[in-house]
Order: structure tokens, then C-alpha cells, then sequence
């Protein structure tokens, strides 16, 4: 994954509890860093708001959109 990629949470990720804040939103890389959590996410909220969370690899996929 790389900066600019458009994401949505993992099954790994939403089933864990700390990222229910950001269940069923999509978001956009905007920086990698090296650290445990190097993926920062700007998550966009129905209101238009946006909320930076960083997040694993394994939290994370590609949007794929609707089926």
C-alpha cells in the first residue's frame, strides 16, 4: 500500500473494538511512518469530518467499493 491509496477496515480490523469509531467509513493513506502503527489514516465521516487515525497493515485493505 502506498500513500493516496483509498482503504476501508479488514475483517481483522473491524472486529477489533478500538477502531469502532471508524467502522463502515473509508479512508485515504496520507503518511507511512516506521513504527508498530505506520499507516496514517484520514478517515471520512458521513458529516464530512475527518478523523487521522494510524492503523496496521492487517487492519486495513483496499476500498473495492459497491458489489
Amino acid at each position: 500500500m502506498q500513500i493516496g491509496d483509498l482503504v476501508e477496515l479488514s475483517s481483522a480490523g473491524s472486529k477489533a473494538q478500538q477502531n469502532s469509531e471508524v467502522y463502515g467509513y473509508w479512508g485515504m493513506i496520507v503518511e507511512i511512518t516506521g513504527n508498530n502503527h505506520p499507516y496514517r489514516i484520514d478517515w471520512f465521516r458521513p458529516d464530512g469530518s475527518t478523523k487521522k487515525v494510524p492503523m496496521a497493515r492487517y487492519e486495513i485493505k483496499k476500498l473495492r467499493g459497491a458489489k
